[in-house]
This record gives C-alpha cells, structure tokens and sequence, in this order.
C-alpha cells in the first residue's frame, strides 16, 4: 500500500520538498498557513529554479488530519512544539522528521512524541518564499539524516529513501554533530537580519565579514569547550580552522570566501530575514541564542553572539534595520 506523506509546515522548505515529492508520484499534502494554502488551492504552487520555473498543483490544507506513514516537520524551530502537541493529537505511530535549524528539536519532538517515532534531517540548502504560492530554490541541496536516538534507528531508511526523491540525501551516523556544524554557519543569519542585507552584499563587507568570521570562532570554541563536536565534513574543518588560526590570518585566509556561491548582485536572505521581511517571529534564540545559553552554562562569555541575538531581538521588535556601521559599534575586535 503507497506511504502517506505529510509535509508539516509551508515554507520554502516544506514547499519545496512538498512539491518535489508530488512530482516523484508521492502521495503527499502540505499542511500551511492560511494565506499559502489558499494561494496553493487556487493557482497552485510556482518553484522556481536556476534554470526553470513550473507550476504544481498539489493537496494543500491549514489543519492536520487524516492519517500519515512520515511527517516532514518543516515549521520553524520556535514552533516545534506546538506543531508535536499538534501530531501527538493524531494517535498515530507515524515517523517524524525534524528538519529545523538549530540543536534543539530532536529532543524537543521526542519529549511529546516520543524517541523512537523521530529522525532527525539537516538542511543544507538555501530556498526563498516571500509571497504566498512561490518559493525559489538558490542553491542546489543536501540533507543528511540519521537517527538522534538509538530507538529509532530502524526508520532511518524509509526517510532516506523518501527524501532522495526530492533532494541529494545522505546518511550521517551523528545527527548531532550534524547539527552543530551547520549550527555555525546559521550564526550569520542574525547578520543579515539585523541590517536586512543579502548575503552576498553583507559578507562582502569588510566590517561585517570580520564580525562573522568573530562570531563563527566564538561559536565553534564554546560548542567545542561545552563537550558539542563538530562532524568530519569540508565545511566543519573549515570552521575548526578558522577558529584555531590567529583572528588576524583567519580573516585573511577565509575573509574573501564567506559570501560563497553568492554573487554580489544576489538578492538571497537567510531563512531569519526572509521570517522578518513576512512578519513572522524570530529564530535566533535557537541559533546565537543556543551558543548564549551554552556559554552561560560552563561560564565562557560570548560578547560576538549576545551582541547579535540583542540586536536581532530589537530589530524583530521594531523592524528597523541598522547600518553596518551602526551594528559594528557594538563590537570590539
């Protein structure tokens, strides 16, 4: 009997993979807010690409119900919680599949859910949804998924396997260090957020490349000094050397390089502007906000990411962006 696939959450990421999935003869719905949903039933669903556009037409509702084998949870890490109490009303036994930023949700959905009903998915890829009924994928995309407890080892392959259908995907034997790795490439969407910048105008500003590469080392040693290691990818030995290095030769090894595949006319904002430019709330308790709260923890002061999460709350609160200049003067370097 075919799977029922729910994707939890309309976003750029849970359209995206909703979309593709429906493409690949997936029996899926896309479960969003009003506006999306509404937009989705009567015109359908445009995903752009680098190089093509097309229009899906695909089931799409505000509220969970029916029945379902896999749910991709794809809302935001500050709504985790709610969307589980929201599943755990099902009484189903169906998997679910954390596919948020940050270190928090496994262990979040497991406390409602419950251990062995949880994979766990890291996103490495850049999506946009701006306005209802359109999302663009930016970069070409990976997931890597495993099992963040051993009780749920043995679901692990039916994710795999369904997710290789909309997206590259890989097993990873450590969710864990998964996530703190990607954790610290996320610490720049405060960056973004607070000056409202895409990314490849912001990092390419010398003031602003240097408070996140700061920000990035901070990061990187507190996770490190809190007994949290990173995993064995090119982007987290990227990250343990430029937080070992002098900041003077870090700077100057990997300055030019943060903007990445970004072009300096890119108009790409991180998911954090993209949740402020549409009025929803912030992530950045879950990303500056988890290093804050390790530092406290084992007494290590974190200036780079509290200046950021302070000034990422305010922005959120007053929607006024502030100059590079008027952010890098909260910092000494």
């Amino acid at each position: 009997m075919p799977q029922t696939i729910v994707v939890f959450g309309a976003g750029a990421i849970g359209s995206l993979v909703g979309a593709r999935l429906h493409e690949a003869l997936v029996n899926v719905r896309l479960i969003g807010r009003a506006n999306q949903v509404d937009t989705i039933r009567a015109r359908g669903l445009l995903v752009k690409g680098k190089n093509e556009s097309r229009l899906v037409q695909l089931p799409a509702a505000t509220t969970l119900g029916g029945t379902a084998d896999i749910i991709l949870l794809t809302v935001k890490s500050q709504d985790v919680q709610d969307a589980c109490r929201s599943i755990a009303a099902m009484h189903s036994d169906a998997t679910v599949v954390t596919m948020q930023n940050g270190v928090r949700s496994d262990r979040e959905a497991a406390d409602i859910l419950g251990r062995h009903r949880v994979v766990g998915c890291v996103l490495n890829i850049s999506a946009t949804y701006l306005e209802p009924g359109v999302v663009e994928q930016n970069t070409r995309g990976l997931f890597q998924v495993g099992a963040p407890f051993p009780e749920s080892k043995g679901r692990v392959d039916a994710v795999l396997e369904l997710l290789s259908l909309a997206i590259k995907t890989e097993p990873v034997a450590d969710i864990a260090r998964s996530r703190w790795t990607k954790l610290m490439a996320n610490l720049n969407n405060a960056i973004m957020a607070i000056t409202g910048l895409p990314i490849g105008k912001a990092l390419r500003d010398p003031g602003l490349t240097r408070l996140s590469i700061a920000t990035i080392r901070e990061g990187v040693k507190t996770a490190q000094l809190g007994g949290f290691g990173l995993d064995q990818s090119q982007r987290a030995r990227t990250f343990r050397l430029m937080s070992t290095l002098p900041m003077p030769l870090s700077y100057r090894v990997f300055g030019g390089r943060l903007a990445g595949n970004f072009p300096p006319d890119s108009t790409y904002g991180p998911s954090t502007l993209q949740s402020l430019q549409r009025g929803s709330s912030s992530e950045l308790d879950y990303l500056n906000g988890e290093v804050v709260t390790l530092g406290d923890r084992i007494g290590r002061p974190t200036p780079y990411n509290t200046g950021l999460l302070e000034s990422g709350r305010a922005v959120f609160a007053t929607h006024q962006y502030l100059t590079p200049e008027e952010l890098l003067k909260k910092f000494r370097f």
